[in-house]
């Protein structure tokens, strides 16, 4: 089995960024200025990596939703929870106001 060649990419720098760079591989946190920027990109690369949103109707939404909070107990944002379960924000919201006002869930006190 033949194994991929890795790419080599070339990155101009400001100085003051080289510098900085510089500092970090001095201070022992990496070995060199090519460590540095693999990680730095495979960093950026988890950051950028596409959700999938599931489409769902309110009623599946509250069921996820009240599951999600059975299981995780204590305050939980909305945003953390369509995040978790792979919800539409607006789906989430919606579902969320409905089951404050049936009483299922509670707001938290800040």
């Amino acid at each position: 089995m033949q194994r991929e060649k890795d790419q080599q990419v070339a990155v101009r720098l400001s100085r003051a960024d080289y510098a900085r760079i510089r500092e970090l591989i001095e201070a022992g946190l990496y070995r060199s200025s090519a460590d540095f920027l693999r990680e730095a990109v495979r960093e950026k690369i988890r950051t950028m990596e596409v959700i999938s949103v599931r489409n769902l109707d309110l009623e599946d939404a509250e069921r996820m939703i009240e599951n999600y909070l059975a299981e995780h107990p204590g305050p939980s944002f909305a945003s953390e929870i369509a995040d978790a379960l792979g919800i539409d924000y607006g789906i989430t919201f919606k579902a969320i106001h409905k089951l404050l006002e049936e009483g299922k869930i509670r707001k938290t006190k800040t």
